[in-house]
């Protein structure tokens, strides 16, 4: 898994946002007790959104495995240049350093920070406001397997 995530914490941060997006707190409370070497979750939901979004950015880029180092630099240049790519890192930044603070068990905050990464998730696809999110969020979930 790229950013730093393993297939266990991707897999552990989308049953969260999922739980979050279907307001169940008893999942939530299960996922949040997570093991004594388990990132605390505010934390792993809010890392998991900047992995998201940065594999969103990179697809609406263009970005190809295949690209050579010159296609590489201009998309760099492009992102770098692109104001809703700029926002959408700094939103990251602002949702990271909040999980980081935030208790292991706080639920609100844990929604909160779910809720705004499914809004930016939804944010960059084709038509936002059609967008389901249990599918979007199973698409994740298939991605995040194929990494294992």
């Amino acid at each position: 898994m790229t950013d730093g995530l393993t297939v266990d914490e991707a897999l552990r941060a989308l049953a969260a946002l999922e739980a979050a997006w279907k307001d169940d707190d008893e999942a939530l409370s299960a996922l949040a007790a997570g093991g004594a070497s388990e990132r605390p979750l505010p934390a792993l939901v809010a890392a998991y959104g900047e992995h998201a979004m940065d594999t969103l950015m990179a697809l609406a880029f263009g970005l190809r495995a295949t690209m050579s180092d010159e296609e590489l630099a201009e998309i760099s240049d492009a992102v770098s240049s692109n104001i809703g790519a700029r926002m959408s890192a700094l939103l990251t930044q602002t949702l990271k350093a909040w999980g980081t603070l935030a208790p292991s068990d706080d639920l609100s905050v844990t929604k909160i920070i779910a809720h705004t990464v499914i809004d930016a998730m939804r944010a960059v696809t084709e038509d936002p406001d059609r967008t389901e999110v249990l599918p979007l969020l199973a698409t994740f979930r298939s991605y995040a397997l194929d990494e294992a």
